[in-house]
């Protein structure tokens, strides 16, 4: 006998209420990496007494359909087995939920656990918010992160006395020495991106109002072992994956970051291996001593800022009093001066607004930061925020439908904006930011750089195509996009065959076309754009030749 577990990252549900799906989604997410190696470290440690050994599959239900009837086989065959539902966010819970009904119907033990539960355990007494659906089908909840605290869990399990709640929430584990995140090869290849995601830590020490991180994570940095990462970094890229995603809210506040660097900067001059590091910092970063240089030296070629908005009085209501000291234009320069790229987020909704100040600031950053690359996203009140709270101690109406808190809808009663201003002003701001002039502006930018010329083509045809064209955004985007019939949400008819397939096979056919008109401008666009700078440089070239001028070096090479 043997105790098999099914790992499952849900998707959620499209406008159609369909199941989201891809042949080749945008990436894969670390939750159920790090848990499928925290399970293969409990076999390695004999957990499981009587020599009782733990099997596990995996499933990232964005990559395609979930064979529910061949796991619920497959853990009946092996005596004993459950269901792990993992990394749940708020947008994901209403199908982790459906997917949990499926498997308790097999009388399957299934365990939730992530970002959504974390959140409303935080700040509710009750189990609100969905918690009571799941606890009322016989779901465990495990609450809190999971490193340290599953063996307790796998124990229950295998002893048939799983209890309904397992509350870690305020007992934050010791990173240093635990698992890293086990991915399987072939899932990261299939994916579009091919990035391989890992926390170097977790928590962050900033109180932003709409973040759940502060809450669910902590406001202590819960720190990786330098060397560790640099290991696993070294292991994936001999594997032939060319990106890492240094997913840390704020890798700026790890307390190690510098070893961190320092640890990367010496395996790359050991190894000689060649890959780039995406990281997330906040928009004061730029003022630690040393933390540019050796975040482009380690490899660091992308960095997500969180900029928010440009209004200081914004940003002071959203709690976000670390911005208001950062110089906009000079913290974009100095990235640039490394040769790094940076994607700002900007938020839209936050309280006070309005659709004329909102409409300001988005000319600001659109004419004033030209070459600047931002995601747009929709202030959401997510579980496990203040902001969430606030709202529902005051009584103001939220969205029923978790589906939607997916950053792209509005699902609140706005101070300050009605509903008609809410729909008016998201398609005009799309075809503002994400114009082909800002696509031309962004890609010279890139290319201009004198460290590190990038074109900037791969962000520019993923805003373009995710903004544009998908109208959801840039995260919820792929290659391949297809709908399962019968993967619709419960309470929706099932569409007779005659309907669906003509439907969706010119809905998609269209979208393909539009996309592929896009694809080819913003081709075009690159080739004009490269044979432009190249002309530019040329001349300059030419000038400072004939003026007796040497060449000039770049002064830094960027990893």
């Amino acid at each position: 006998m043997s105790l098999h577990i099914a790992l499952i990252t849900p998707s959620r549900y499209d406008s159609d209420g369909y199941v989201q799906q891809w042949k080749r989604p945008v990436m894969a997410t670390q939750a159920q990496a790090a848990v499928k190696a925290l399970l293969l470290d409990c076999n390695a440690r004999g957990v499981l007494d009587n020599g009782e050994k733990i099997t596990c599959e995996d499933y990232y239900e964005i990559f395609g359909p979930v064979p529910v009837e061949g796991i619920v086989e497959r853990i009946k065959q092996a005596g004993k087995g459950a269901v792990f539902l993992t990394g749940v966010l708020s947008a994901f819970y209403p199908r982790a939920l459906d997917l949990a009904r499926m498997f308790r119907a097999h009388d399957i033990p299934v365990v939730i656990g992530g970002v959504h539960v974390n959140g409303i355990k935080a700040l509710f007494k009750n189990n609100e918010y969905g918690l009571k659906d799941a606890l009322d089908m016989g779901v465990s909840l495990f609450i809190g992160q999971a490193e340290g605290h599953i063996d307790g869990l796998i124990r229950d399990l295998a002893a048939d006395t799983l209890q309904p709640e397992y509350d870690y929430l305020r007992a934050l584990p010791d990173l240093r020495n635990v698992p890293m995140p086990a991915y399987d090869i072939e899932t990261i290849k299939r994916s579009f991106t091919g990035v391989v995601p890992i926390e170097t830590s977790r928590g962050c020490p900033f109180r932003c109002t709409f973040c759940c991180i502060p809450n669910t994570q902590g406001v202590e940095m819960q720190m990786r072992d330098p060397q560790a990462i640099a290991d696993y970094v070294r292991d994936y890229a001999s594997q032939g994956v060319k990106t890492f995603f240094l997913s840390d809210d704020n890798i700026a506040r790890n307390k190690r970051w510098e070893e961190v660097f320092d640890k990367l900067i010496e395996m790359r001059q050991k190894t000689k291996l060649r890959y780039e590091l995406i990281i997330e910092a906040d928009t004061v970063a730029y003022k630690i001593p040393r933390f540019i240089e050796k975040a482009t030296a380690a490899g660091v070629t992308d960095v997500f800022l969180g900029l928010e908005s440009i209004d200081p009085e914004t940003i002071k209501a959203a709690g976000k009093k670390h911005n208001r000291a950062a110089n906009v234009r000079d913290m974009f320069a100095a990235w640039y001066e490394r040769g790094a790229v940076t994607i700002s987020g900007f938020i839209i909704g936050f309280p006070g607004e309005t659709e004329k100040k909102i409409y300001g600031n988005v000319e600001t950053l659109v004419s004033e930061y030209p070459g600047e690359i931002f995601t747009l996203s929709v202030l959401t009140p997510l579980p496990g925020s203040v902001d969430h709270k606030r709202l529902d101690e005051q009584g103001t109406y939220m969205d029923p439908d978790l589906n939607n808190y997916d950053l792209g809808h509005f699902v609140f009663d706005h101070d300050t904006l009605d509903q008609s201003a809410v729909k008016r002003l998201r398609p005009s701001i799309v075809s503002r930011v994400y114009s082909l002039r800002r696509v031309w502006s962004i890609m010279l930018q890139g290319l201009r750089n004198p460290v590190k010329p990038v074109t900037n083509f791969s962000w520019t045809v993923g805003l373009t195509l995710g903004y544009r064209v998908g109208g959801t955004g840039v995260y919820e985007i792929g290659s391949g996009r297809y709908r399962n019939r019968h993967l619709r949400r419960p309470g929706l008819p099932k569409e007779p065959a005659l309907v669906f397939y003509p439907k969706y096979f010119i809905k998609e056919s269209w979208q393909a076309i539009h996309a592929g008109l896009y694809l080819a401008t913003l081709r075009s666009m690159l080739f004009l754009a490269r044979r432009k700078v190249a002309k530019e440089r040329a001349a300059t070239a030419l000038e400072r030749s004939t003026a007796g001028v040497p060449a000039r070096k770049p002064a830094h090479k960027a990893g």
